[in-house]
């Protein structure tokens, strides 16, 4: 019988649940890197799915590796805690092309033509 979160589901049924919809196996066996048929082996095996597997779909999911973690049983909140607390580092944020551009103006009195487009 593989892992289950603490409500009783697999994983396929979790990422249901966290994706609101209905989540391939193809989906889930692209995320692992792994066939078809070792997929299918490998969600009756104990151990499944394991941290390695979890960061996979964390990643291709956009889900917290930390959350899933914890909800599999793989490490308790208060592991996460100390760890984050022990751990020396720094935040800094992210500046992406929507941070750098200033705000666009919402009314059509502020607009301007822009100096690089084609007259019309």
């Amino acid at each position: 019988m593989p892992r289950t979160d603490e409500n009783g589901r697999q994983l396929k049924a979790l990422l249901d649940y966290l994706l609101d919809g209905d989540v391939e196996a193809k989906d889930i066996y692209d995320a692992l890197g792994i066939s078809s048929s070792t997929y299918y082996r490998r969600i009756k095996e104990q151990d499944y799915p394991d941290a390695e597997e979890l960061r996979r779909v964390s990643d291709r999911f956009a889900l917290s590796y930390p959350d899933l973690q914890i909800r599999f049983g793989l490490m308790s909140r208060q592991e996460v805690w100390s760890y984050i607390e022990s751990a020396p580092f720094s935040v800094t944020t992210a500046v992406t092309e929507a941070t750098k551009t200033e705000a666009r103006p919402t009314k059509l009195s502020e607009m301007a033509p822009r100096p690089d487009a084609p007259p019309l």
